[in-house]
């Protein structure tokens, strides 16, 4: 496997998306040296609003990942490599696929802010 791409923390969806842009890592769900499908869960992270999966959207084998469980990162920050073949790189799109696991509260709205 001759190419590598970078596992990127993507851009929040509003419902969850926090004022500070930073998650947090709370696992990686995927060893280093392991193999990676699309759609595999990869690392587990969360902000004040929610806890998310990270699912790869590309294949390869994880290489390497970065931080330890816990730290702080910000959106759009590399947190992960996946080595892979040519072909198997995802191209034009974002490298992770974001899925909401657990809502921890809920955002207000408009209609349910105190005035």
């Amino acid at each position: 496997m001759p190419f590598w791409y970078y596992f990127s923390v993507p851009r929040l969806p509003p419902e969850v998306a926090h004022q500070s842009n930073l998650v947090e890592i709370r696992n990686y769900l995927t060893a280093e040296g392991s193999p990676v499908d699309v759609g595999s869960p990869i690392a587990l992270v969360e902000n004040y609003w929610a806890v998310m999966t990270l699912r790869a959207n590309g294949t390869g084998i994880l290489k390497k990942t970065f931080f330890d469980r816990g730290t702080s990162v910000k959106i759009g920050d590399p947190i992960a490599i996946i080595g892979a073949d040519g072909e198997c790189i995802p191209y034009g799109k974002e490298p992770a696929v974001l899925e909401i696991t657990e809502y921890k509260r809920s955002k207000p709205t408009r209609d349910n802010r105190s005035a």
